[in-house]
Parts: structure tokens; C-alpha cells; sequence
């Protein structure tokens, strides 16, 4: 049951992530970039670090529950 329960939170994780990804793509293609205003960039740049800081916080409770 332990086996199965592994990459079944890989996927949990990996899905908010690619969605995430997705979502800032389509932004970034459609123009959202190209305005040159610096609240854009900001708030690019601010999603991102919240979104690595989210991804980081969940691994890293991930390999501490694996570990104890």
C-alpha cells in the first residue's frame, strides 16, 4: 500500500504544477509580457516565487514524512 501511495502524491504534486505552468504560458503568449509595464513584471515574477515557494514547502514536508 506504501508503493502505491508514492507516485500517487508525485502525480498530486505534479498536476497543480503543470497547470500552473500552463496557465502562465498562455499569458506570457498572449502579451501579458509585451506591455513593458513594470506591474506586470512584478507580478509575473512575484507568482513565481510563490509557486516555487509552495512546491518547495510541499517536497519538503514530502521527504520529511518519507524520512520520520
Amino acid at each position: 500500500m506504501k508503493y502505491f501511495s508514492k507516485p500517487l502524491i508525485i502525480i498530486l504534486i505534479l498536476i497543480p504544477v503543470g497547470l500552473f505552468i500552463s496557465f502562465l504560458d498562455k499569458k506570457v503568449i498572449s502579451g501579458f509580457l509585451s506591455t513593458n509595464q513594470i506591474s506586470d513584471h512584478y507580478l509575473f515574477i512575484g507568482s513565481l516565487v510563490i509557486a516555487i515557494s509552495i512546491i518547495i514547502f510541499i517536497v519538503l514536508k514530502f521527504d520529511k514524512k518519507i524520512n520520520s
